[in-house]
């Protein structure tokens, strides 16, 4: 005999609360949100800054890009769509017959080397800046700097920093764990050829001006910056550099960091367990792998690894590492995809399903959170 749907509530809400909570956690977050729709108490819980908190521990990193799409689709999120209260609205009901850059996510299953490309169904995009914790830095088709969380599908357009006109800049995006803020930075060159920086703290929504890095710190923008634990990092060229930069987003002032080698074209910095790695091709059969770790009142390098493979693996370009350090991600070009086992010590192709064509410009790491701007910001 079938159960009755108030039979079923009633037995649930018989567990017990701290139950109910680790069972969600095992869950991926766009199935979490269809549960706040089950009861008053599970919809508080699951909106909680501790549930929130302790699902993005738990997240797996995926791969996140933009690739355009000509097809006419009904109901699309299109984040450029507004509404007479000029806030930005779910759905584009008749979408345009042109093209546009959709936001696509990578998730994978290391056991088996495949993944699997999502479509959240979301448009407008014109560039993906930065991403940390499940948010996106992104601006839209019209330049619009705004803030996404592809779960979600909370958006929250920003004020714009200076512009550029040549393009020449940098932004981050960083969550301070002191302040329990995030913050967006906007490093760019100006008219006369000198860096300047400006903030923007999502508490304010204002851009303040700060600590300028040194004449001649920069190089070029080429690398995004990486984010661990309040602090951005830059490879400031694009090769045969000795150093990298970093921001204390607290303390709003750069510093140089040695690295323990010179760069090569494809070596790049990774964040993994609140900690930055630089991952750099030694020879063409050698990767090398180095953490950066705080001792006493310096940060030092430490080896971690050295990858070591019998055939040439030049082109690997680095992306991220699993949470539990074992899997290291690499593309080659931007049809393929790679994984290295730390346990096995194996290098091996990922099968990516769901579209042959995934061509990309630039992916970002990401993860699919339910984490807000705001605590005060609804799921919903």
């Amino acid at each position: 005999m079938n159960s009755s749907p108030k039979r079923c509530a009633n037995e649930v809400s018989l567990l017990p609360y701290d139950l109910i909570f680790k069972i969600l956690l095992l869950l991926p977050a766009k199935d979490i949100l269809k549960l706040t729709l089950v009861c008053k108490t599970w919809r508080t819980l699951i909106s909680s800054p501790n549930f929130i908190e302790s699902h993005t521990t738990r997240c797996e990193k995926v791969l996140t890009f933009l690739k355009q799409f000509s097809e006419s689709r009904p109901n699309t999120f299109d984040i450029n769509t507004h509404n007479n209260n000029n806030q930005f609205t779910l759905f584009d009901p008749n979408p345009p017959k042109k093209q546009k850059l959709q936001i696509y996510l990578m998730e994978f299953n290391f056991k088996h080397q495949n993944a699997t490309i999502t479509d959240p169904n979301i448009s407008g995009f014109r560039e993906i800046l930065a991403t940390c914790n499940g948010l996106i830095l992104a601006t839209n088709k019209t330049g619009t700097l705004l803030i996404l969380n592809p779960t979600t599908r909370k958006l929250l357009p920003l004020k714009s920093g200076t512009i550029v006109q040549t393009r020449d800049e940098s932004y981050g995006f960083v969550f301070s764990p002191k302040t329990q803020q995030y913050k967006a930075i906007h490093v760019f060159r100006d008219e006369s050829g000198h860096i300047d920086t400006e903030i923007l703290s999502l508490s304010t929504m204002q851009w303040t001006g700060c600590h300028v890095p040194t004449f001649g710190l920069f190089r070029d923008f080429t690398h995004k910056p990486v984010s661990t634990c309040g602090v951005l990092y830059w490879l400031p060229g694009t090769n045969n550099v000795n150093y990298i930069i970093s921001m204390d987003i607290d303390k709003e002032k750069f510093s140089r960091i040695d690295l323990p080698v010179t760069t090569g074209m494809n070596d790049r910095l990774i964040e993994n367990g609140d900690l930055l790695n630089f991952v750099a091709q030694l020879t063409v059969y050698r990767i090398q792998i180095w953490t950066l770790k705080r001792a006493e009142c310096e940060e030092i390098w430490v080896k971690k690894c050295t990858i070591n493979m019998d055939y040439d693996i030049t082109g690997l370009i680095p992306v991220f590492m699993t949470k539990n350090g074992r899997f290291l991600v690499f593309k080659k070009w931007r049809e393929a995809v790679y994984e290295y086992d730390m346990e096995e010590e194996e290098m091996g192709k990922v099968v990516v399903d769901g579209d042959r064509n995934f061509n990309y410009r630039m992916a970002f790491t990401h993860m699919n959170t339910l984490v807000s701007w705001s605590n005060s910001t609804p799921l919903w």
